[in-house]
């Protein structure tokens, strides 16, 4: 899917452009998901359970976007300090 967005704005723009990083496109997928974890589990189990699902999701997504990052980090070369 990142790489049809990027395609997608080469096509309009007439050369590469960044969409985000990884941690902002974590950002607005939780975002879009709220409303659905609201609608759903609110009605069912109350508000206290469904902004706890809220946090938890977000915490899964902060888990998944972090091991990406690291094993992009890591088969580029990673970072080297002295």
């Amino acid at each position: 899917m990142f790489r049809k967005l990027v395609a997608v704005n080469e096509a309009s723009a007439g050369g590469k452009r960044d969409v985000g990083t990884p941690m902002s496109m974590t950002l607005m997928v939780w975002l879009c998901c709220l409303p659905l974890v609201f609608l759903i589990v609110a009605p069912f189990f109350g508000w206290k359970v469904a902004g706890t699902g809220a946090l938890a999701l977000l915490g899964l997504l902060l888990v998944i976007c972090f091991g990406i990052c690291t094993t992009r980090v890591y088969k580029k070369g990673g970072e080297r300090h002295a």
